[in-house]
């Protein structure tokens, strides 16, 4: 029985830490409307309301249920690149409220979720050659 690779270890503990802040966005987009106001579209309230509020919550939700089954389920491939795709989109919508529909700014509550999505894709990308083989743990 060959043990699991400690990057894939270190890439289950990331995920599953990348979850448990995403269950906690979820919960702030819940509570105040303000809330995407104040840390991510800060250019003007009228973009954000309570709609988008609880729609982006139950987005953050979603993929953060993802992420934590990947990081349970990391050797089962259909999730792995779910979780891969579901990174993907968040740096696409973050980059795209920056740079084209001009929503946000570049303030720490769109740098954190750039560099988290980033840092996702690059380590699920390379963690992509342990995921080809079967889980060691069978």
């Amino acid at each position: 029985m060959n043990p699991t690779p400690t990057f894939i270890n270190i890439l289950r503990i990331w995920l599953a830490l990348v979850a448990v802040m995403a269950f906690g966005n979820t919960i702030q987009c819940f509570i105040s409307s303000n809330y995407l106001f104040e840390r991510l579209y800060t250019i003007n309230e009228k973009n954000v309301s309570g709609l988008a509020a609880r729609l982006f919550g139950v987005w953050t939700l979603m993929s953060g249920v993802v992420r934590i089954l990947c990081a349970f389920f990391i050797y089962n491939k259909t999730l792995y690149f779910s979780t891969l795709v579901s990174f993907i989109i968040a740096l696409a919508h973050f980059t795209s409220e920056v740079f084209i529909f001009n929503t946000a700014v570049l303030t720490i509550g769109i740098i954190a979720p750039l560099i988290v999505s980033s840092l996702s894709i690059l380590m699920m990308l390379f963690g992509f050659r342990y995921i080809e083989e079967e889980d060691p743990r069978m």
